[in-house]
């Protein structure tokens, strides 16, 4: 379930590597929103928080549907708002026309299927509104006063964005910004010397380059192929959303993909996991797995203590050590199963534990 990109007829001038403190800042912004997905960085975000004046953090929290699962567009493009300088990207939001502030803004609501509706359609207005009032009163005031007073918005977010650079984002801007800016011309250089493909290898272990096949494949639990010639492929750094591989298609504009500025050694893969997940679905197969959760044993024994057949056995364990959560050893004439600690763990120690009780 991956999402491709397909880079068939595409030229290295049309994957570029790019930085923005605003898109930097939706990270930091989305983390304090959702610091239940970003456990590293929760102190962070606790002392944050008691330093920070309550009606900052009440506004932030009121306009963070910008910044959740589906990014608004000003802080998911760094090419969206064509400035380098923190001032000078508020600026430029400052003078953007109402109507166009209010359709970036509110791009987390106005999917459907997948693609952008007309925030121009009553209907769709209606939509939105329904969507923001399922977050709440606060949230939904808000969104109709994006769109029934675009400008007013537009001036009030560029007012909150401007306190938040005064309280906290400032001093975190200066100190990731010459790390992200390194990163950024290490693989601009690389892309300039040996092509796309060089630069665009050891971004993640869950995005793969396929230089036969033209395509970057980024493992994401969703299914879809998008075309980069003609559109543009824009990879983005972040030192903030760690745990995060996030990719934008909007109509129009480049695909981008933001990656982990310090990528983990391991990622999780997509149908790996699920291949795990339904090989312990069956109750019979989580039976054998706790037969060998202390101690390995051959079939046959587990077939005796636990009074299944022995074929029944074979064939669960068989699906199981497909599935990379078995391992085997030999004793003689027979063959032992043990349960790998290490990789159930890597789907929950709730599951260890019951394995191992």
């Amino acid at each position: 379930m991956p999402i491709s990109l397909d880079l068939l007829g595409a030229t290295d001038d049309d994957v570029r590597f790019a930085v923005s403190p605003l898109v930097e800042f939706g990270w930091a912004w989305h983390v304090l929103s959702d610091v239940g997905n970003h456990p590293d960085r929760a102190d962070w975000a606790a002392g944050l928080r008691e330093r920070l004046p309550d009606d900052l953090v009440r506004d932030m929290t009121d306009w963070s549907f910008a910044v959740r699962a589906v990014r608004a567009t000003l802080l998911a493009d760094p090419t969206a708002v064509p400035r380098r300088h923190w001032a000078d990207q508020l600026e430029w939001i400052r003078r953007m026309p109402a109507e166009d502030f209010a359709a970036a803004v509110l791009r987390p609501l106005l999917r459907l299927r997948g693609r952008p509706a007309n925030l121009a359609d009553g209907r769709v207005r209606t939509s939105v509104l329904r969507l923001a009032r399922a977050r709440g009163p606060a949230v939904r005031a808000l969104v109709r006063r994006v769109l029934d007073d675009p400008a007013a918005a537009r001036d009030a977010l560029v007012g909150l964005l401007a306190r938040c650079w005064s309280a906290f984002f400032a001093d975190q801007w200066a100190r990731v910004s010459p790390r992200l800016a390194a990163e950024v011309a290490a693989r601009t250089a690389l892309c300039a010397r040996h092509g796309w493909t060089r630069a665009a290898t050891g971004l993640s272990p869950a995005i793969r380059v396929h230089p036969a096949q033209d395509r970057i494949v980024v493992d994401k639990v969703q299914n879809k192929r998008l075309q980069v010639a003609g559109r543009g492929l824009v990879l983005t750094p972040t030192a903030v959303g760690s745990v995060h591989l996030y990719v934008t298609d909007e109509p129009g504009r480049p695909v981008v993909v933001h990656y982990p500025l310090r990528s983990p050694e391991r990622a999780a893969g997509t149908r790996a996991t699920l291949r795990r997940m339904l090989a312990l679905a069956h109750p019979a197969r989580l039976e054998v797995c706790r037969a060998i959760a202390v101690e390995p044993r051959s079939a046959r024994e587990i077939a005796r203590l636990w009074g299944f057949s022995e074929s029944a056995v074979t064939k669960h364990l068989s699906v199981l050590r497909a599935a990379g959560l078995v391992r085997t050893e030999r004793a003689g004439h027979y063959v032992r199963y043990a349960l790998d600690d290490a990789e159930i763990a890597l789907l929950g120690s709730d599951l260890l534990d019951v394995l191992r009780r």
